[in-house]
């Protein structure tokens, strides 16, 4: 069942629930997409529905440490990559991404290019990658302001925290109270993308029916949905870009191959943040 049907099930039930008519569940999916398409999207407040959430998987370990090293923020001065906006699903070329991730202290957006060096990467709201060197599994990629982290149960319909701390050091110490999470590793300083940051590592227990949603994020709801349920170990990373905190977050499957982890770990060491395009 992808994400469209989840959402269209789940607020069915709720409406029954309440007796109430049911939301337009169409209308909702397609402000969804249609914010997606816009690049302006991250000056939207938090999105009034849950759009796709990226599927993840279970317990592994991702290596930590300084993280490829990267230059000042500046305007590109290459030639502008492809925008991962515009890859419409399914699987990505190899080459550099131009994502979206957010606004800065002033307002202005925030980008990153994301490199691939392989077609084993699926384009979903944030990118997967599927284990082809011997393992089995998936695990992802995502760089992103939080626009609201998971509160309440966790699950779909539940309310998001929107109240949100303004260094990388406390929103740190929020993503520890993610619901039905168990804390791997306590925030604490570390180098990544030539930046200092803050690393956090937590295992969730999905609990809910179908969907887990981490947090909301300029593409929309990005969160755990898969069947069987099992528990997923994440990465975060948190940093100050322009006076913004970003996260930066990788997950993977337990039974994914060591090939596949140092891929992951390629790919998030690649992303460099730049102002313009």
């Amino acid at each position: 069942m992808n994400l469209d049907q989840h959402l269209r099930a789940e607020l069915g039930r709720e409406a029954d629930r309440q007796h109430a008519p049911a939301p337009d569940v169409e209308s909702l999916i397609r402000g969804g997409r249609a914010r997606r398409r816009r690049r302006t999207a991250a000056r939207v407040g938090v999105a009034a529905a849950v759009a796709v959430l990226v599927g993840l998987g279970a317990y592994g370990v991702a290596r930590i440490g300084s993280g490829g090293t990267a230059e000042p923020t500046t305007p590109s001065r290459a030639a502008t990559p492809k925008t991962y906006e515009d890859t419409g699903g399914g699987t990505l070329a190899p080459g550099t991404y131009r994502m979206l991730v957010g606004v800065d202290g002033t307002g202005a957006e925030i980008h990153a290019d994301v490199t691939f060096d392989d077609a084993s990467w699926g384009a979903d709201d944030y990118p997967v990658l599927y284990d082809t060197l011997g393992g089995a599994g998936s695990g992802g990629v995502a760089v992103y302001v939080p626009q609201g982290l998971s509160a309440g149960t966790g699950c779909l319909l539940s309310a998001l925290n929107t109240n949100l701390a303004d260094t990388p050091a406390l929103l740190g110490d929020q993503l520890t109270e993610l619901p039905q999470s168990t804390v791997l590793q306590s925030p604490g300083p570390v180098q990544m993308l030539g930046r200092p940051a803050v690393h956090v590592q937590l295992r969730i227990k999905n609990r809910c029916a179908d969907v887990y949603r981490v947090a909301q994020t300029p593409y929309g709801g990005h969160g755990i949905t898969y069947e069987p349920v099992r528990p997923v170990v994440i990465d975060f990373w948190v940093m100050d870009v322009r006076g913004a905190s970003v996260i930066v977050e990788t997950w993977h499957e337990v039974d994914v191959s060591s090939q596949m982890v140092d891929r992951l770990a390629r790919t998030r060491d690649s992303i460099t943040f730049v102002t313009g395009g």
